[in-house]
Parts: C-alpha cells; structure tokens; sequence
C-alpha cells in the first residue's frame, strides 16, 4: 500500500505551455520533461457501490504495461488530498478480483459485489511529467509535476482535462503549497477537489439529465467556537473557488453572489480568529480585493429599475470582468495561502 500525497490545480489551457517554461522548474533542477499517452478505464457496479463508499478503481494503459489501481477516501484541503493507493501489474486490461478483495472496505468484498463490476467511464490524456527537487539532508523534498491535457469520456458526453499535479515523493506535505504557491504567482491556477473519476461520475449522471448546481456554504457550528470557525475556513476554501468556476464555466457574472457570500463568511471567520488575524493582515486585505473584483462585476444587478439599455451594458461590462478574472493570479494565491494555514494549524493541533 502506498499513501498518495497530492495537490490538483486547475490551469486554463492557454497557459500549458506557459506552464513548462517558468524559471521556477529550472530553479528546482526539474527533469527534462516526459510526455506519454495514459488511457484509463474505471469501474463500479451498476448501483455505484464503490462510488458509494468513495472508492475508485481503473485500469491504466501506459505503452504496454497495464496498471490495476485502487484509491480510496482521502482527507485535504485547497486541492490537496491524502488518500491509500494500491498498484498491481497486470497482463491485460482485466481486473483481478482477489487483488482487491482485502483492500476493499468490508461491504465491497462479497462475491456479489466484485462479480458485477463493469466499465463505466474512460479518461484519456497526454501527461507531460518532471521531477522537482529541493532542500538538503534531512529537510530535502522532491516532487513529481504532471501536467495533464485531455479529456473525460462518459455515457457519450466529454469534459476537457487541463490541470496540473505536484505529488509528494518526498518530504513534507507543506512543501507542496511552497511550490504551487511560487507558480501561483505567476500563472492562473486554482485548487481542483474534483478528482477525474468524480467528473467520470458526475458526466454520468448529467447524461440522465441531472444538473449540478455550484456548491453552496451551509455553515455548521460546533460547541467548540475555536474548532468550528477552524472547519468553517476549511469548508470556505473548499467552496469558493469551485462557485468561482462554476460562474466562468457559465460565463454568467450574476453566479458570483454565492461566491461573494462565501467570501464574506471566510473574512468573517478569519476575524473571527484572532492569533490567526494577527498574522493574516495581508490575506484578509487580499480576499477583500477578490470580494470587490466579484462585486464589481456582479453588483450592478441591484439596479434593476434602471433602463434596460444601461442594464445590458452593466450585463456585458460585468462579463469582460468576469472574464478577465479568469486570468487573474489573485484567486489561486489566496486559496493556495488559505490551505496552507489549514495544514499549519493542523501541525500545530498534532504538536500539542
């Protein structure tokens, strides 16, 4: 068993080659970058029994080697996730059942469940892979990049697939903000939570017509003040950014009012926590920019009695706004900032 320790960003595809000529991999001593063709097949019962239970399991085509894997429920915030993995060689692109059967949760193993196991959705991509490495001795790290361009295959439906991957082989999990962090700065990324076999599933079901919405907050507290404000931060981060792409998705500038409520909330409980305040001034004051780029391209809607002819140029001028978001570093460096402050105060509540 191997524990995957991953965070996924989301990239326009405009910048993928971009991507591959920042400074920042040649600073790391980054390895020549390798391209290959990944073709992967998933599988689940017809009822999604492993779905169900947050499992995911594909076979992989790489050249000529066939991998069987098998994931299953992590934990993480901002785009990082830390979840077990299983890899077996396999001959063909045929699962092996008794493989899986003792890695499965309990409810999973029984003959009735491996028996009616099926494909169910295809996802087929160029990853392009360099290793990143940093540090000495004993505080040395390294780190596998992919960039991945291609796309999802469901039920006849199809979803690009443009994002980047930094794996930890090496090291401490914080050094994967440090560097997605430092590329941040200079390209337009944002934390992905939804892994490629969530999407397979979700194309799934949209092909028989169900419509996913952007997610919203629903704020839970606790009796722990401290604790609750804690995991609210952790749900805000984790939310934000997807309500964020759901309006660019949509090309639809009234989407951001979720968005600029759950930013609202998120400036609400970093106030709302005050040794974290104290040191946050310049995260707090950025995430009242971001607020103020999604209420200018939203907030011109308040208005609804002005004359139609100055609501439709609000409409198109909140828009381009909309859209020159898109390419703004500021919402990828603030939620990468923010899910770096969880795992801190994750650290520090461990020390104690």
């Amino acid at each position: 068993m191997g524990c995957e320790i991953e965070l996924k960003l989301a990239l326009l595809p405009a910048y993928g080659e971009q991507l591959l000529e920042q400074k920042l991999l040649e600073r790391c001593g980054a390895t020549e970058a390798q391209r290959k063709q990944l073709e992967n097949i998933y599988f689940d019962t017809p009822d999604r029994a492993l779905a169900a239970q947050k499992v995911a399991l594909r076979i992989r085509r790489d050249g000529e080697r066939y991998i069987q894997t098998l994931k299953t429920a992590g934990s993480g915030a901002a785009g990082l996730s830390v979840r077990s993995e299983w890899e077996w060689p396999r001959p063909l692109a045929e699962l092996d059942l008794e493989l899986l059967r003792p890695h499965l949760p309990e409810a999973l193993q029984q003959d009735t469940v491996l028996s009616a196991l099926e494909p169910l959705f295809a996802t087929n991509f160029t990853r392009e892979v360099r290793w990143l490495r940093g540090g000495e001795a004993d505080a040395g790290w390294e780190i596998e990049v992919a960039l991945d361009r291609g796309e999802v295959i469901a039920a006849g439906l199809r979803e690009p697939i443009c994002e980047l991957e930094f794996e930890l082989k090496r090291g401490a999990p914080e050094t994967l903000f440090d560097v997605a962090l430092e590329l941040a700065r200079q390209l337009p990324l944002l934390p992905l939570e939804l892994s490629k076999a969530q999407r397979g599933y979700r194309l799934l079901q949209q092909a028989q017509g169900k419509v996913f919405d952007a997610p919203v907050l629903v704020p839970h507290y606790g009796a722990d003040a401290e604790q609750a404000l804690v995991e609210l931060l952790a749900d805000s981060v984790r939310v934000w950014p997807a309500q964020l792409r759901d309006a660019l998705q949509a090309q639809a500038p009234e989407r951001l009012e979720a968005m600029k409520r759950t930013l609202d909330l998120l400036l609400a409980v970093l106030q709302g926590l005050p040794e974290i305040a104290e040191h946050c001034a310049v995260l707090i004051s950025q995430y009242q920019r971001l607020r103020e780029m999604a209420a200018a391209a939203h907030d011109w809607r308040l208005l609804e009695g002005m004359p139609a002819d100055w609501r439709e140029a609000q409409r198109q001028a909140g828009c381009a706004r909309l859209q020159q978001l898109a390419h703004k570093t500021l919402p990828g460096q603030l939620a990468l900032a923010t899910g770096q402050l969880l795992w801190q105060i994750r650290d520090d509540e461990e020390a104690q």
